[in-house]
């Protein structure tokens, strides 16, 4: 007898090959004030925030559309694969949040050597802030509104306008130890003594927050999964 252990985990993908994301109702969306949020035409399927740059600081994301990633339940780990038109003001949380697209809500925020965990209370991913002081990558970790991981990354990984780029990350189930990824290459890890997020319930998506600058994110696929529970 053989056994398949790639069933001893909880998986879903999405690939947007829908006429339109209404079509999905395990999708959950929130379009930027003034922007749109729906798919985009194409040979492979595509999902488009798009900010018209008239409104700073709004926020747009697409998630699956329920809380299930418990942490603590099984290790979780994620990705999401995307391209920007063209390389400005914005910033991009690809990751876990304790919040769905549409409670509207933002993750993570940088400067040059700090990270701030915003009106999320627990999170974890890789946050891209585009501003002109800041244009950098930072492995995040945040629980109970207090940062946990806040490490600015190596510019060699940084986004290149029209190129796409997957991101991901990995809580182990003792929420102590996590990777973060680029384009399947570890830019970051931590393994220590200190819970890195609360036993919470989770969601993987990608958030973009409007920087008054018009910017079209496209993501081509969106991948969550956690070990099943042993209870």
């Amino acid at each position: 007898m053989s056994t398949d252990t790639t069933f001893g985990e909880v998986r879903q993908f999405e690939d947007f090959i829908v006429t339109a994301i209404a079509d999905k109702p395990e999708i959950d969306v929130l379009a930027i004030a003034g922007g749109t949020a729906e798919v985009t035409a194409g040979a492979d399927g595509r999902f488009r925030l798009a900010d018209d740059g008239g409104n700073d600081e709004e926020v747009g994301a697409v998630t699956f559309g329920r809380l299930c990633y418990t942490v603590a339940d099984g290790y979780i780990k994620m990705e999401a694969r995307l391209l920007v038109d063209v390389i400005t003001d914005y910033k991009i949380f690809v990751g876990f949040a304790d919040v769905i697209a549409s409670a509207d809500e933002t993750t993570f925020s940088a400067t040059t050597d700090t990270v701030t965990i915003d009106t999320i209370s627990d999170g974890i991913g890789i946050l891209k802030d585009g501003d002109s002081s800041t244009d950098a990558f930072f492995a995040v970790a945040g629980a109970t509104d207090v940062v946990t991981v806040g490490q600015v990354l190596s510019s060699d990984r940084n986004l290149v306008a029209a190129t796409f780029s997957t991101l991901g990350c990995y809580l182990a189930i003792n929420r102590q130890a996590a990777f973060w990824y680029i384009d399947g290459i570890e830019v970051h890890r931590v393994i220590g003594t200190s819970n890195l997020v609360g036993a919470v319930a989770m969601v993987p998506g990608v958030w973009m927050y409007s920087q008054g600058t018009a910017t079209n994110l496209d993501i081509d696929y969106l991948y969550g999964s956690k070990g099943r529970s042993s209870s």
